[in-house]
């Protein structure tokens, strides 16, 4: 009887030490991924966000509260209300960001850059574009690596070490940026890369994307900057970057910037982007010809042009005095940050080890008498 009583109890023991443990590995996976709304895009109609006076704004595939939008003009917008049944959503304005100035040197033959590397790979490497491909995406590698593969081409033929990453991480669900997050790691560690970006394309009209430039049909980009890594702030400030940049030599080129709440890797470093090349209804040849202008906008941002550390304003070409340092070189005086979220993650894990020793301990000493 005593034994029968000792074995309940037990089992009581095992099971809340068991209920310990879930609650922790829940706290550890809220700490180190993204939450991620994956989207069958021949299936989901886009949320159009507008003002509160109905005045059009863009389109994405998915929005949530406290979303922020920044126009080309660098207007920032917070998302305040969102209807999913109508797929609609309002923000409202909230400040002009602060825009540097651009300068251009007619003579930038003057920074010679060395040792430029780059690193790119896919989250979702399903998606492809329907009018090019014929689907919107597959299990396995989409046409999304293709596109990758001409920008690792074209900024190689701008000097620059590139480092294409084609590991899958389907599938294209809410643990893909836990997986890609472990590439993500591996390219920063093995090649040091001055800039690591992430290649996606979205799920909207074609229509928000289309454009001309040059005399050219093309497919526009938008830039992803995620709120919830401690990197948030220079990550968004290399975006404010590269716009301004393109806003002086191929102002058709980006919608937008959009401060999403995810993570999307950004807290492993403060120069790591995600690109929307295009969305699955635009050619992928449109998303082709915008290639080369996105390279040369990236070049020329990181490496060619300079920053005045007193008034941030930026010259393309550098500045002549020669002693600014590149936009490359000033985000780096910036610490990069390993991941925050990983260190939190390890306090929580050796929490949880702690935990599960003491009650397996107990149990045993228990059992034992």
């Amino acid at each position: 009887m005593k034994i029968g009583l000792n074995r309940n109890s037990l089992l009581k023991q095992l099971l809340c030490v068991l209920i310990i443990m879930l609650l922790m590995l829940s706290l550890f996976s809220s700490a180190t991924n993204c939450v991620v709304y994956a989207q069958n895009a021949t299936d989901e109609i886009p949320y159009v966000v507008t003002t509160s006076n109905g005045e059009y704004l863009f389109e994405r595939s998915d929005v949530f509260v406290g979303d922020n939008y920044i126009s080309k003009n660098f207007k920032m917008y917070e998302i305040v209300s969102v209807n999913s049944n109508n797929k609609t959503a309002v923000a409202v304005f909230i400040k002009d960001l602060k825009r540097p100035e651009i300068n251009v040197n007619p003579n930038p033959s003057q920074i010679s850059a060395t040792d430029k590397k780059i690193c790119l790979y896919m989250t979702h490497n399903d998606e492809s574009y329907v009018p090019t491909d014929g689907y919107d995406s597959v299990y396995g590698a989409g046409g999304i690596h293709d596109v990758a593969k001409k920008l690792k081409n074209e900024l190689e033929l701008m000097g620059i070490s590139v480092t294409l990453d084609e590991t899958l991480h389907i599938p294209h669900n809410s643990s893909a940026y836990s997986r890609s997050s472990v590439t993500a790691k591996g390219l920063l560690k093995n090649y040091s890369p001055d800039a690591l970006f992430d290649i996606h394309r979205d799920g909207v009209s074609r229509k928000f994307y289309a454009t001309e430039g040059g005399g050219k049909q093309r497919s526009k980009i938008r830039i992803v900057v995620g709120q919830a890594n401690p990197n948030k702030e220079q990550n968004l400030e290399f975006a404010t970057y590269l716009m301004s940049v393109a806003e002086e030599k191929y102002p058709w080129l980006f919608t937008d910037i959009y401060f999403a709440k995810g993570h999307y890797n950004q807290a492993l470093t403060n120069k790591a982007l995600l690109f929307e090349m295009g969305t699955y209804l635009i050619e992928k040849e449109l998303v082709y010809a915008s290639v080369y202008p996105l390279a040369d906008v990236i070049n020329t941002a990181l490496y060619n042009t300079t920053v005045n550390e007193q008034t941030g304003n930026i010259t393309i070409g550098g500045d002549v005095s020669s002693t600014q340092p590149t936009v490359n070189e000033y985000l780096n005086t910036e610490t990069k940050t390993t991941n925050n979220a990983n260190v939190s993650a390890i306090i929580l894990s050796a929490i949880a080890l702690v935990l599960v020793t003491w009650g397996l301990g107990t149990i045993y000493l228990k059992y034992k008498k």
